[in-house]
């Protein structure tokens, strides 16, 4: 890491509360954070909506079909809305990404909310899942653009930490209304379902900063400068950190600039450099490996595991999930703040080796339960759940985004979380239809198909998933141009400018500025 970011870390990370700047900034991200709370809150909220007689009622006594369709079709609407949300955060700015996913889910959040039909319900969900997109690819891209260089990990691996936060008041918020005999019981929700997304809507209006990256690639030099000087350096126009965020961003830009004149500024630009199919091959895989590790299983059909095991009363089932919630957005929470220190890699490694390890006593548990009917071994099951959810939160909730957004140069950083979005909307789906039937047909049999995905898992974690832990923006953009880069020591300035001489088809020698060269453009 370069200077003026470790004399950042050891001066004034420790205190960052007595920074005016960096106080102002983390309000600002902290409404980009929200906008993942929408997305925890739905995907809790419609479950409970099913026990609910006056929305059983009010929705024409859907059979198992129509109830799959209600619930999977958020998934497809942020498939759909996956593929226009990176042009929209590219050409238009992030702050306008969020603002239109805000807007899209609010207004869907309305429309369900009125829903007299099963199909103006559908129809309004849809639309959540469009506008969820926007704010999945423009948000962790903001957070992480906008965030100080000392602070960006960390602030990053909050962002789907908020989807446990969103999951909670979901599961809360419909406990109270459940005891209500009107279409009140399941409309009180779903109304403030819409909350987060007004929240973002109101800061977009209110002023929430552009990423400087973004400016910067659109010729607003001096505004990015000025937004830099202003939340990282008090105002500071001529700090050595704000100095060195300007000359990094004018490397990566000068070094992306000639990719867009070599006829890459299309989506193709994901596939025709192999360092770039490397990057896009990563991002797909995280999405499927964090959705395809058997804690989807324990998400969605918590329920009918627990009455698998014997567990049946609803006060017990209630009183364990809410208790798993919490449960799981401490050990998110604990995930977000040790990335930064023991690393993004030893993370992930940690994370699924922990899952492998609570996978066989779970799935012997709900075997014996299953075969010979012992009472201690539901308790058990119930023990490895957690464990099992605790393993999951350490890495796939806080990485899942924060991880990928590292890994994409800005150039195709949109591009890239838009893929990602896709893979995993399109895995949901897939998973919303294989898991029930799975789990009928072989019951404790189907933790061992996950059993092997882990292995798999843990195995292309530990051969291709470079760390990041402690890089700059130009180091990271260099990572996957020289295999050795990952294994150096860290690399100065100059070196990084020698690093992306070499870069593979996308830059070209001439298009990289020297230190010397992009101080005079400030």
């Amino acid at each position: 890491m370069t200077a003026p970011v470790q004399e950042f870390q050891t001066q004034r990370f420790a205190k960052w509360w007595k920074d005016l700047g960096l106080r102002k900034l983390l309000a600002w991200q902290a409404t980009i954070l929200i906008s993942q709370m929408t997305t925890g809150y739905d995907e809790s909220v419609v479950g409970s909506f099913q026990s609910m007689k006056p929305w059983v009622k009010d929705m024409g006594y859907p059979d198992s079909s129509r109830i799959g369709l209600i619930t999977s079709i958020v998934f497809v609407g942020g498939f759909v809305g996956a593929l226009v949300a990176s042009p929209t955060a590219d050409y238009f700015g992030r702050r306008v990404g969020m603002f239109v996913g805000s807007t899209l889910t609010f207004v869907g959040t309305i429309i369900q909310t009125a829903a007299q039909t099963a199909g103006m319900f559908i129809g309004g969900r849809f639309l959540i899942g469009f506008g969820i997109s926007f704010t999945c690819v423009a948000g962790p891209s903001l957070l992480f653009e906008l965030a100080h260089p000392a602070m960006r990990g960390t602030i990053s691996s909050l962002f789907n930490v908020l989807w446990y936060v969103g999951s909670i008041i979901a599961a809360w918020t419909t406990f109270g209304t459940g005891y209500m005999s009107t279409s009140w019981s399941w409309r009180i929700p779903s109304l403030i379902q819409g909350v987060p997304a007004l929240l973002v809507m109101m800061s977009v209006l209110c002023g929430l900063p552009e990423s400087p990256r973004w400016l910067c690639a659109n010729h607003r030099i001096e505004e990015a400068q000025q937004l830099l000087a202003k939340y990282h350096s008090n105002g500071n126009l001529h700090s050595a950190l704000v100095i060195h965020e300007m000359e990094e961003i004018h490397i990566l830009l000068e070094a992306e600039a000639a990719a867009k004149k070599s006829g890459q500024n299309s989506w193709s630009v994901l596939y025709r450099s192999p360092a770039n199919r490397k990057r896009i091959a990563l991002v797909a895989t995280i999405a499927l490996l964090t959705l395809w590790n058997g804690q989807g299983v324990i998400a969605y059909y918590f329920s009918p595991i627990l009455t698998s095991i014997g567990i049946t009363s609803t006060p017990q089932q209630t009183g364990i999930n809410g208790g798993l919630q919490v449960w799981n957005l401490l050990f998110s929470l604990a995930g977000a703040l040790l990335a930064d220190r023991i690393g993004r890699r030893t993370l992930w490694m940690i994370s699924f080796v922990g899952m492998i390890l609570a996978n066989v006593p779970l799935t012997i548990s709900s075997a014996m339960y299953a075969q010979h009917g012992y009472k201690g071994a539901s308790y058990t099951v119930v023990i490895f759940l957690f464990l099992y959810d605790a393993a999951f939160n350490l890495a796939n909730n806080p990485l899942l985004y924060c991880y990928p957004t590292e890994l994409l140069p800005f150039a195709i950083r949109a591009k890239g979380l838009s893929v990602q979005v896709a893979v995993s909307q399109a895995a949901l789906t897939v998973n919303q239809y294989v898991n029930p039937i799975a789990l009928d047909s072989i019951g404790f049999y189907y933790y061992i198909f996950y059993l092997g995905m882990l292995i798999l898992g843990t195995c292309i974690i530990f051969f291709t998933f470079p760390e990041t832990k402690g890089k700059t923006e130009v180091e990271l953009a260099a990572l996957f141009e020289d295999p050795k880069l990952d294994r150096a020591d860290p690399i100065t300035l100059e070196g990084l400018e020698a690093a992306l001489d070499h870069v593979s088809e996308p830059c070209e020698k001439s298009a990289v500025v020297t230190k010397n060269q992009a101080s005079n453009s400030l």
